[in-house]
């Protein structure tokens, strides 16, 4: 496998292990920055243009300024992708709140491009989750913050309860995961899920495009009582695609296997990506 070899920083392709912030920079200082995370095959970045989108929308809610046109900063990815020479893995985008002279005033942001691997699991239809459940509300949910001490604080308590991974319970709506989106089935294959106080995820926006062509849809408030309901619950993200879940808090969801309507999705979501693939590589190739 080809080394990954270089990075970019501030538009500025270099080798990676070249690569460095001053410490004065607000992401160390004060944990002030966003980030996003996204998977490319066959050299193309997956649903970038959505990536992007996020990105720019969570600067701009962070009062920070990407110094780069939407075309510029697309354009760094790719070339990136071509100096690593890798045909598949992953990108981290991070907007730092920059070099801070008092270590609390956000300056000019440093921006990063890094390169990394494929995931192992990347899509992994085999896979399964279980979860535990935990109060917590993300500070600022609508934004991709670099903020995850809560999800990493607690590690400790997934491995003690034999879990994956957490379920985010704002009081006693449910909410999302630590890095996923959460879905309900339930009676009369009704795919249900948060709609508010989360991030609202990529892959989560694909999914519910798929799932609208062959099941009822509800974006709403989920109340915890509805876990005892459901038929089949799973996650989204990027890495994971669709992972069902089959145990919550020790207990079975459903019959505690994956179920009819998450293997269908998953069906659904590898042809889409393979469609979305297909129609890029096209394109660049005209």
């Amino acid at each position: 496998m080809t080394m990954i070899t270089h990075a970019m920083l501030n538009g500025h392709l270099s080798r990676a292990e070249a690569l460095s912030l001053h410490v004065s920079d607000l992401s160390i200082l004060r944990g002030y920055g966003i980030f996003d995370f996204f998977l490319f095959l066959k050299g193309q970045p997956l649903f970038l243009e959505d990536y992007l989108d996020r990105f720019y929308r969570s600067a701009k809610l962070l009062h920070l300024d990407i110094p780069f046109s939407r075309e510029a900063f697309a354009a760094q990815i790719l070339q990136l992708i071509e100096a690593n020479g890798q045909q598949e893995g992953s990108i981290r985008l991070l907007l730092t709140g920059g070099y801070s002279a008092d270590g609390y005033t956000p300056s000019e942001p440093n921006v990063l491009i890094l390169q990394y691997p494929l995931p192992a699991q990347a899509w992994d239809t085999t896979a399964t989750l279980k979860l535990i459940t935990h109060r917590h509300l993300r500070e600022l949910p609508e934004i991709k913050t670099t903020n995850y001490i809560t999800g990493i604080s607690l590690l400790p308590e997934l491995k003690k309860h034999g879990a994956d991974d957490l379920l985010y319970l704002d009081g006693e709506w449910i909410r999302e995961s630590v890095r996923s989106n959460f879905f309900l089935v339930l009676e009369g294959d009704r795919v249900v899920t948060p709609a508010q106080k989360i991030l609202l995820g990529v892959t989560r926006k694909q999914v519910l495009h798929l799932a609208r062509q062959r099941y009822t849809v509800e974006e709403r408030e989920v109340h915890v009582s509805e876990i005892a309901k459901a038929k089949e619950a799973f996650f989204t993200s990027s890495t994971k695609g669709i992972f069902p879940v089959i145990q919550i808090d020790g207990r079975p969801v459903g019959d505690g296997k994956p179920g009819p309507v998450s293997k269908q999705l998953q069906q659904d979501f590898i042809a889409h990506l393979e469609a979305y693939l297909q129609e890029k590589l096209t394109v660049t190739a005209s």
